[in-house]
C-alpha cells in the first residue's frame, strides 16, 4: 500500500523499500547471535556473515512479490529476541512484546509459523535448568495466537486451492505429511549444500524422488557431521529450531527463497562448528576440518558469487512472464478475439494478457490454453469446429503444470464448458489424468474472432489449423536438465 501509494510507478523506489527491510532483518540476525547465550563474538559474527551473503535471498530481496518473506525474517527475529529477553530477565512486558511482534508476522506471511520451531527448540535446549516440559508449555502463548490467527484465516478465505503443488496442511493434512516426507530433506540439502533445488519443479516425478532420496542421504549425512558439536545445548537449538522452522514451507515446492528463515539457524550451527574444529581437541579429526572449509567456502565466496549472479541474473525470471506479451499478435482487431494457444503455460499465456492491460496495449478479450507447452501434443481435426488433443504421455504430466490443476478427479465423459468451447474428456490415463480430450468450439475453427497461437522451436507462433481429418504434432518445448 505504501508503494503504491508514493511511488505506483517507480520500480527503484520500490526496490529499495524491499532492501530496506533485507537490511533491518540482517542486522536484526546478527543481534540475534549476539543475544543467544553460548555464542561467542567470533562465532556471532561469522554467523552473521554468512546470514548476510546466503545466496538464497537475491530471490526474497530482489523480487518484489517475495517481500513478505523479509517481513517474516524481520518480526521473526525480532520475536525471538524479545521471548530471550524474557527468559533471561523475568520480565513479562518482553513477552507482551514478541507475542505482538509473532502476530503481526503471521499477517505478514505463513511462513512466520516457522518461528515455533525456534522457540520450542530454545526451552528443549537451553533451559537445562528448569523442568523441560513445564518450560516447552510457555510456548503455548504463541500456539493459542496462532490457531486464532488460522481461523480468521480460514473464515476470510485465505489459504490455497486448485493446486497439486501447494498444499494447505489445514486442509489437507495428510497430503502434507506426504509432501513434507519429500520435500523437508530437499530444502536441508539445499540449505547446506548449494544444491540447485530450483530444478525440482522441472524435473520428472521419477527424477524428483530421485532428488528427495539423494537429499535424504546428504541431510544424514549432515548430521553425523555435526554429531560432535550438538553436545553442546546453543547447537543442538540452532538445529533443532531450523529443522523445525522449515516444516510449514514445505506446504510450498522447494525453493531457494523458502531458506530464508532456516538460514538463522543453520548459520548459527555453522559458525559453532567451525569453531569447534578450529579450537578444540575435534580438530585431531583432519577430515571435519576439511569439512568445515568447505562449507566454508560454500557460504562464504561461492555464496556471495552465487548471491551477485543471482540478483543480476532475477530480471530473466521476469522474461518468462513476458513471453507471450513481446511475441503475441497485436493490433486493434485482438480486443475483439479470444487467442487460443495449442499449448503453453500458465504463467506466459495469462500474464501475457494481464501485462498488456497493464501497459495500455491492445488486449485480448479472453485467453484459452489447450495443453502444455512441456509435452508432446497430437491435434487432430474431427470437424470444422473440434479439434482432439492427445498429449505424449496425457494431460498434466509436468509438475510445471500441476500449478492450477487439484487433485486429478477426471473421467470418461465429463464435460467442462468454457466461454468459447466445451471440452469433453474422451479417454483417461491410469492415474487419473486427462489422456485424450476434444474440443469443441462454439464457432467454426477458422472465425475471425479466435486466434489461433502455439509454441514451437522456441517461439510463440501463429498455429496453422489442420484440415478436416488430419492431424499435427506439436514437438515438446525442452528444458534440459
Amino acid at each position: 500500500m505504501l508503494d503504491y501509494t508514493l511511488w505506483p510507478d517507480n520500480f527503484v523506489w520500490q526496490h529499495l523499500h524491499s532492501l530496506g527491510w533485507f537490511f533491518a532483518g540482517v542486522l536484526l540476525v546478527a543481534y540475534l547471535y549476539r543475544t543467544v547465550p553460548g555464542m561467542s563474538m567470533a562465532a556471532a559474527g561469522l554467523a552473521g556473515l554468512l546470514f548476510a551473503v546466503e545466496d538464497a535471498h537475491a530471490f526474497p530481496a530482489g523480487w518484489l512479490a517475495n517481500r513478505n518473506a523479509l517481513l517474516c525474517l524481520v518480526s521473526g527475529a525480532t520475536t525471538l529476541i524479545f521471548h530471550i529477553r524474557w527468559r533471561l530477565t523475568g520480565r513479562r512486558h518482553w513477552l507482551v512484546l514478541a507475542l505482538l511482534v509473532f502476530t503481526a508476522g503471521l499477517f505478514c506471511g505463513e511462513a512466520t509459523i516457522g518461528i515455533l520451531g525456534y522457540l520450542a527448540a530454545w526451552h528443549l535446549t537451553m533451559e537445562q535448568n528448569r523442568p523441560r516440559f513445564r518450560s516447552l508449555a510457555v510456548v503455548i502463548y504463541y500456539v493459542v495466537v496462532v490457531c486464532l490467527w488460522r481461523l480468521l484465516y480460514g473464515t476470510l478465505g485465505y489459504g490455497t486451492s486448485g493446486s497439486l503443488l501447494y498444499v494447505d496442511p489445514g486442509q489437507k493434512p495428510f497430503l502434507f505429511l506426504q509432501v513434507l516426507a519429500e520435500r523437508w530433506p530437499i530444502l536441508i540439502a539445499g540449505q547446506w549444500l548449494q544444491l540447485p533445488i530450483d530444478v525440482w519443479i522441472i524435473l520428472s516425478k521419477e527424477k524428483q524422488i530421485i532428488f528427495s532420496l539423494v537429499s535424504t542421504v546428504l541431510a544424514a549425512a549432515m548430521f553425523l557431521l555435526f554429531r560432535p558439536v550438538l553436545k553442546c545445548p546453543v547447537a543442538r537449538f540452532w538445529a533443532i529450531g531450523m529443522a523445525v522452522c522449515l516444516v510449514p514451507v514445505c506446504a510450498a515446492f522447494p525453493m531457494d527463497r523458502l531458506l530464508i528463515l532456516g538460514g538463522i539457524g543453520a548459520f548459527g550451527l555453522l559458525a559453532l562448528f567451525v569453531e569447534t574444529c578450529f579450537v578444540s581437541p575435534i580438530a585431531s579429526a583432519p577430515w571435519r576440518r576439511r569439512a568445515a572449509i568447505a562449507l566454508l567456502l560454500f557460504h562464504l565466496p561461492i555464496a556471495a558469487m552465487l548471491l551477485t549472479v543471482g540478483t543480476i541474473g532475477l530480471p530473466a525470471f521476469g522474461e518468462f512472464f513476458l513471453l507471450a506479451t513481446r511475441e503475441s499478435p497485436t493490433g486493434p482487431e485482438i480486443t475483439q478475439q479470444t487467442f487460443i494457444y495449442v499449448n503453453g503455460n500458465d504463467f506466459p499465456v495469462f500474464y501475457g494478457r494481464v501485462v498488456s492491460i497493464v501497459n495500455g496495449a491492445p488486449a485480448p478479450r479472453r485467453v484459452a490454453q489447450l495443453a502444455s507447452m512441456f509435452n508432446g501434443n497430437r491435434i487432430y481435426r474431427k470437424d470444422l469446429s473440434t479439434l482432439v488433443m492427445t498429449p505424449d504421455n496425457g494431460f498434466f504430466a509436468a509438475p510445471l503444470d500441476h500449478l492450477l490443476v487439484s487433485e486429478n478427479r477426471f473421467r470418461e465423459g465429463i464435460r467442462i464448458d468454457r466461454p468459447d468451447y466445451q471440452a469433453e474428456v474422451l479417454s483417461i490415463t491410469q492415474d487419473g489424468r486427462p489422456a485424450v480430450v476434444s474440443f469443441r468450439f462454439h464457432r467454426p475453427l477458422e472465425h475471425s474472432s479466435l486466434r489461433w497461437l502455439c509454441w514451437k522451436d522456441g517461439r510463440l507462433r501463429e498455429f496453422p489449423l489442420p484440415k478436416v481429418g488430419e492431424s499435427i504434432l506439436l514437438p515438446e518445448f525442452k528444458i534440459e536438465f
